[in-house]
């Protein structure tokens, strides 16, 4: 029985089910592109992590970093989609462990995905000086300005991140777990001495 006046929460993490699907929904957007625009045009290759570049062209010089971008961003899209899930398994139960695995996750994929695009960038160039210097960036050349960096996907998945550790804290403070050990002890009467 709950005391009158009392607030009785919901067992749902409602702020953990949407940090899930916020995750879920930036793997169908771009997460890195490039912008073009110069001479009256705007050309806007931008990726999502199931679809790397189709063509080298973005990239001067090496044909390394291509198949690098291309076969890592799908091992993201997995660890984003596992996030994802571990964070919607988070909020059905009162067990913590599945948003902290969540959070963590969150954390070392988006390291991760950064320390690729900054790979297959950086590796493009082969020492030259008129190419992409880093994984996000803006420079002029020849009346053509290109902007390039993370996109709209990435930082989403950024946003559900921080809103996990949100439901985290949520998940503690509002829903307080008490081990079995210590219920089955309650309800079992003590002898008088």
């Amino acid at each position: 029985m709950s005391k009158p006046g009392a607030v009785n929460f919901p067992r749902i993490n409602l702020i953990s089910i949407l940090a899930g699907a916020l995750a879920l929904a930036s793997v169908f957007l771009p997460w890195w592109g490039i912008d073009a625009s110069g001479f009256g045009s705007v050309v806007s290759p931008r990726w999502t992590l199931w679809n790397g570049p189709s063509t080298d062209s973005i990239f001067r010089g090496s044909t390394q970093p291509y198949p690098t971008l291309t076969s890592a961003s799908p091992i993201i899209g997995a660890l984003v989609v596992i996030s994802a899930l571990l964070a919607l398994a988070g909020s059905f139960t009162w067990n913590i462990r599945p948003l902290i695995g969540s959070f963590i996750l969150g954390v070392l994929t988006s390291i991760a995905y950064l320390g690729v695009v900054s790979y297959a960038v950086t590796n493009s160039c082969n020492g030259q000086s008129n190419c992409l210097s880093g994984p996000f960036g803006s420079e002029t050349v020849f009346g053509v300005t290109l902007n390039w960096g993370f996109q709209i996907g990435f930082y989403l998945y950024l946003f559900a991140g921080a809103l996990t550790l949100v439901g985290l804290g949520f998940h503690r403070i509002f829903h307080k777990t008490t081990p079995i050990r210590e219920t089955a002890q309650a309800s079992v009467p003590r002898a008088k001495l």
